[in-house]
């Protein structure tokens, strides 16, 4: 009885020359809404290069209009960087670049960035 255990424990361990199975990795699709889309050229409140994921344009310039018009969110004379929540809770990072402000502004299931003109 012994044997026919070991000897079943022991063909189920395979040989060394088996070579496992290989995965096939398939990268998962991403939400609907999850592609970054641009608003177009024109500014508003200042900025440029508005770009939305997961929001319309009319939202993302909604958040501009809130992020503008509220003097917490720019940045101070000597600060690089600041954050403030506007327009329907959207969580806004600002950072000083070359460029001007970038600033992000996100909550879950949208996002906004764009860039304002520094001072």
């Amino acid at each position: 009885m012994l044997l026919v255990i070991l000897a079943a424990w022991t063909t189920g361990c395979g040989s060394s020359d088996e070579s496992e199975p290989t995965a096939t990795a398939t990268a998962p699709k991403a939400p609907a809404g999850a592609t970054a889309r641009s608003c177009g050229e024109t500014t508003v409140a200042g900025t440029e290069g508005l770009r939305v994921t997961g929001i319309g344009c009319d939202v993302g310039r909604g958040i501009v209009a809130s992020w503008a018009r509220r003097p917490g969110c720019s940045l101070g004379q000597d600060a690089s960087r600041s954050s403030c929540t506007v327009y329907g809770e959207y969580r806004c990072l600002a950072a000083a670049t070359d460029r001007g402000i970038a600033v992000s502004c996100a909550r879950p299931g949208g996002s906004a960035a764009f860039v304002a003109k520094r001072g």
